[in-house]
């Protein structure tokens, strides 16, 4: 007597397990990823912490002092001369061309960038010990070591080579990060091999970093606190000194910290800085033109409004870690941090740029109402000043 053969899964069955199959996953790869997520948040934390103590140890080595500035009177004036020229691939010189205040601040910030050894993650390498600590494992958008120059008479070393390098493009030792050798990578003399070790990503460069290059992810807050004494902060505990940091690495504004990912974040396109001021029109929220192609996601700053920049411009569920001048280091929400901003709870950080980051700054210098629909990274804003009282 024959038996009867094996049933097998009807067709009907089959797409009934799937579906319930993928039902489960839909909702289980969130939680993943939420996960996912906090376990990179906390390995953020901590090296925003060990950042903060670093600096902690060598306030103590030096008279609770943060790491100086470019004195040298000498370095001052070549800069002061804007010096630079370059074949076409690194264009320009390094030149500035603001209102006599504005000049001055720029002499020296190209004096202070161009100098390999005042950079703080050199500085502080004997404290960190590890270069990882500078890596946040969440960050979208990254800096780094981008000109490299032999020393130590790094001065001596540009004179010499004036014609090969430049910097309007970020390639240069004055508008990017300037490192010794050593944290290049396989790039070792930037102007030699005509090089840059990470790319120049805050103006326009593309591409991969060196092979061992030093890249950075969490920012500090170098160029406001070269030489400040520590008694000079009034309130340490809400003072920065560490962040979340994209491709800008050694500079702090309320939004490049609260969204770090998104490129242009107060300049782009809102405001009237990003459009060649005081030439252009008032700005009609277009996207920043000097946002690199790689970044194009991120370009329009008010676009989605506040729920799209959480999206796309902060890392950690919505927040940022952020290193204090006390040091510690705590996770914020971006829109919280916003409002700390906006309240004065926060000291050495403010608006990069002024006019139209907010609904009335934008009436109060182009004369009009904002344009319908447009959305602003800041509810209110104080009056532009572009080189006095940022911070």
């Amino acid at each position: 007597m024959g038996g009867r053969g094996k049933r097998g899964f009807t067709l009907i069955e089959l797409l009934v397990v799937i579906a319930i199959i993928g039902i489960l996953a839909a909702m289980v790869f969130p939680v993943f990823a939420r996960a996912r997520e906090s376990a990179r948040k906390a390995v953020c934390l901590s090296n925003v912490k060990n950042i903060a103590l670093a600096i902690q140890m060598y306030l103590a080595d030096n008279n609770d002092t943060f790491p100086p500035s470019e004195h040298r009177q000498e370095v001052i004036d070549y800069f002061d001369a804007a010096p630079g020229g370059a074949p076409d691939r690194w264009p320009g010189p390094c030149h500035a061309e603001e209102t006599d205040q504005g000049v001055a601040y720029r002499i020296q910030w190209y004096a202070n960038n161009a100098n390999p050894y005042l950079t703080w993650p050199v500085v502080l390498d004997e404290y960190v010990k590890n270069r990882d600590v500078w890596r946040c494992p969440s960050a979208k958008m990254v800096a780094g070591a981008v000109f490299i120059l032999p020393g130590p008479d790094w001065v001596g070393y540009l004179r010499a080579n004036e014609g090969q390098w430049g910097g309007e493009d970020g390639a240069g030792p004055c508008l990017q990060a300037t490192f010794p050798t050593g944290w290049g990578g396989e790039v070792t003399d930037s102007i030699l091999q005509q090089r840059t070790a990470v790319p120049a990503s805050a103006f326009g460069g593309g591409g991969g970093a060196a092979n061992k290059a030093f890249v950075q992810t969490i920012a500090t807050n170098e160029c406001i606190l070269y030489d400040t004494k520590m008694v000079s902060i009034q309130d340490p505990v809400h003072a920065l000194i560490a962040a979340d940091g994209g491709i800008n690495r050694n500079w702090m504004t309320m939004g490049l910290v609260a969204y770090p990912d998104l490129c242009c974040v107060e300049c782009g396109g809102i405001a009237q800085y990003s459009w060649d001021w005081p030439t252009a029109d008032c700005p009609n929220g277009d996207y920043c033109p000097d946002c690199p192609p790689l970044h194009a996601p991120y370009r329009n700053v008010h676009e989605g409004g506040p729920d799209q920049w959480t999206k796309d411009g902060n890392r950690h569920l919505g927040g940022v870690n952020i290193g204090w001048a006390d040091g510690h280091a705590s996770s914020v929400s971006s829109r919280a941090f916003i409002a700390m901003g906006e309240n004065g709870e926060l000291e050495k950080t403010g608006w990069l740029c002024y006019p139209a980051t907010s609904a009335a700054g934008h009436e109060a210098f182009c004369g009009a109402p904002p344009d319908p629909g447009m959305t602003f990274l800041y509810n209110t804003g104080p009056a532009w000043n572009p080189f006095g009282g940022l911070y």
